[in-house]
């Protein structure tokens, strides 16, 4: 049975708030900075579990702040995102800490030195939790090989970082749009006809009322009794619809336009 759109959303948001949650597992049970036993350990769990998930929302805030390079360094990038949340960060612990450690009260001098505290916290946050997902640099725009042109950025900047911007395929799902690149997949609040409106022709076409495809992403054309499909670079299947049959047949034999 297909999951409905509110059980995909229900469930994106359970498989990104696992890691933080065992993150917060983590801390709880180590019990870092001097966190051990002065706090009891339903509060050090609580703690810590609330502090991985308000560290994970800054850092994402964060990544949106902070410049991507014209040459982006992965790593240095990470510790900048994590610096950068751990700056809001530390005034949050020096208010929360006094809450669930009466009389333990941070005054100025004493902020440097929680500011290393939770940056060290914010850098394992980072680099186990965002590493290779929203913190990577964009990569280029994904262009067609003949060089007719960009997708469009109402549609790219739609779209996850992990999954890049090279998109082989886009599918109708309800009022939703599922944009296919070859990372992976995710949907956006689009419709598919005016994503089509917007693309370049030269960059793909329309294969089924609910498919449309890239040209540079056709690698066969998979015929049977019943229907014909288009297999995709990515190994993703996209059925023709019947009506399109003619057109993907000519769009799809046609060889790729040189500069």
């Amino acid at each position: 049975m297909p999951f409905t759109m509110r059980q995909r959303q229900a469930w994106s948001l359970a498989r990104r708030g696992a890691p933080v949650l065992g993150m917060g597992l983590l801390l709880g049970f180590a019990g870092p900075f001097g966190s051990n036993p002065p706090l009891s350990a339903p509060v050090r769990y609580a703690f810590w579990i609330s502090m991985a998930f308000v560290g994970y929302a800054a850092a994402l805030a964060a990544n949106k702040l902070v410049p991507e390079p014209s040459n982006p360094r992965p790593v240095l990038r990470l510790g900048a995102v994590a610096v950068a949340s751990a700056l809001p960060l530390t005034f949050v612990a020096a208010w929360v800490i006094p809450l669930v450690r009466p009389g333990h009260i941070y005054d100025l001098e004493q902020l440097p030195a929680l500011f290393c505290v939770v940056a060290a916290v914010q850098l394992a946050i980072v680099f186990t939790l965002l590493r290779n997902r929203e913190v990577t640099p964009r990569p280029p725009l994904a262009r067609h090989r003949g060089g007719a042109g960009a997708f469009p950025h109402a549609l790219l900047s739609r779209l996850p970082r992990r999954l890049g911007q090279e998109i082989v395929a886009l599918e109708a799902e309800d009022h939703y749009l599922r944009v296919h690149t070859i990372l992976g997949s995710d949907l956006i609040l689009m419709r598919l006809s005016d994503a089509v409106a917007a693309i370049e022709p030269d960059l793909g076409f329309q294969v089924h009322r609910s498919w449309w495809v890239a040209q540079d992403a056709i690698c066969d054309i998979l015929r049977s009794e019943q229907r014909s499909q288009l297999k995709l670079r990515n190994g993703l299947l996209v059925p023709v619809g019947r009506t399109h049959a003619a057109a993907v047949r000519a769009r799809a034999s046609r060889p790729p336009s040189s500069d």
